[in-house]
């Protein structure tokens, strides 16, 4: 479901490493370096940004897999508040975070982290309000993109599976904090089962779909640390209209606004 969402133009390769672009996305409100090939941000990612919203203004925030910035960056630009962590295991991507970062001068409160999501610092476990990703969701037996680096955004390394992923967030929240991924829809199930096999309940489920009339293409997966609670399914979004032209409530977020996933069934909930 990766849709063209940045403007942008190429930039001149630097010996020894991948070409890049420069780019923009929500309606020019960040600026980004990424590689030329391979993963580019999406539509995902955009989507993701949105459903995160914290309570509190001194809220730590935790991007698992962040590459090269672009969920972590849209948080902390709607927000104007927070504290947020972003962690990245590819060395290249790794550095254009750090660089993406200072470009649109977040360093006072958007920290880059290169590292494994699961061999993270001992200092990060239990101390973050929020943690989020969209994890590599791909099945292996899916086609391969030719781009390494496009492989290892949809399909992982092998040996870190969805639950992994589950798994490290967990432990990187607090107690009652908040975990939220975008995956693709038809492994919803797996990340349920790993959610409650880590003891997180309340399980919100925002689905979102291409068409009005087509299966549902992602979701938005959200649950809380530690507590006990039914899960509820949402509405959900319809991405597209007939025409292929973004539905209002999608060119809303396209541009950089909230998506407020609350239980429909715990009032005292906050988003």
């Amino acid at each position: 479901m990766t849709r063209k969402i940045i403007t942008g133009s190429q930039t001149p390769k630097r010996a020894g490493q991948p070409a890049t672009s420069s780019d923009s996305f929500l309606a020019g409100q960040i600026s980004v370096c990424q590689p030329a090939d391979g993963y580019r941000i999406g539509t995902d990612a955009v989507m993701l940004a949105a459903a995160i919203n914290p309570s509190g203004k001194q809220a730590r925030l935790l991007d698992m897999g962040a590459g090269v910035g672009a969920v972590a960056l849209a948080v902390r630009q709607r927000l104007g508040f927070g504290h947020i962590t972003a962690i990245e295991k590819d060395p290249f991507c790794a550095e254009l975070l750090a660089q993406n970062i200072a470009q649109n001068d977040f360093t006072d409160s958007l920290r880059a982290l290169a590292g494994d999501i699961t061999q993270m610092p001992p200092m990060l476990g239990g101390s973050f309000d929020q943690v989020f990703a969209n994890p590599p969701f791909h099945h292996a037996s899916d086609k391969q993109p030719r781009s390494r680096r496009r492989s290892l955004a949809h399909n992982g390394e092998g040996e870190v599976s969805l639950s992994d992923w589950v798994a490290s967030g967990l432990w990187a929240l607090r107690d009652r904090g908040r975990i939220t991924f975008i995956i693709r829809a038809d492994r919803t199930d797996e990340v349920m089962a790993a959610l409650r096999d880590g003891g997180a309940g309340e399980i919100l489920l925002h689905p979102l779909w291409s068409y009005a009339e087509s299966p549902a293409v992602r979701m938005i997966i959200t649950a809380r640390k530690g507590v006990k609670g039914a899960m509820a399914l949402l509405p959900g979004l319809v991405l597209h209209r007939p025409s292929g032209a973004l539905t209002p409530g999608a060119q809303k977020i396209m541009k950089g606004g909230g998506l407020i996933l609350a239980h429909p069934a715990t009032r005292h909930l906050q988003p």
